[in-house]
Parts: C-alpha cells; sequence; structure tokens
C-alpha cells in the first residue's frame, strides 16, 4: 500500500493556505464523484482528497468572472 507523501502535502499547504483548504473540504465532499486510486479506497475521505490534491488528480484555483463592462461615449449620447 502506498503512503501519503507527506512532503507533498506539507508543500500544498506551504503558501496557499487558504486555496489548500477549500479544495480540500469540496474534495471532500464530492469523493463519491472522483477515481480514487485502488489503494487509496480503504483510506478515511480526507486522506483520499488529500492525495487527489497532492498528486494533481484535482485542479484547484480561483476562480476569474469575466465582466462586461460598456462605457458610453459621452459624444454618441448627443
Amino acid at each position: 500500500m502506498k503512503d501519503i507523501e507527506i512532503a507533498k502535502i506539507l508543500y500544498l499547504a506551504k503558501n496557499h493556505k487558504y486555496e489548500v483548504t477549500c479544495a480540500s473540504f469540496d474534495t471532500v465532499d464530492h469523493i463519491f464523484k472522483l477515481d480514487v486510486p485502488r489503494s487509496m479506497k480503504n483510506r478515511k475521505s480526507a486522506v483520499q482528497a488529500m492525495s487527489l490534491l497532492a498528486d494533481g488528480g484535482v485542479q484547484y484555483g480561483y476562480e476569474k468572472r469575466h465582466t462586461n463592462i460598456q462605457t458610453v461615449d459621452e459624444d454618441e449620447e448627443e
């Protein structure tokens, strides 16, 4: 059985604590939808989530929302 590499998880949490925390909670909530490796099936869902995040099986980051700002030219109004 492959053990989780603690160094990977520490690296994840080193700079992006908020992002990793949010991603891990969301991953735990939706772990049933993900393809978890067979060796991780009998582990707790939090361990599965952190392993998937550390291995890059789950991508996370900020969602950029596109806003269309329309400016009105003063000459066009007249």
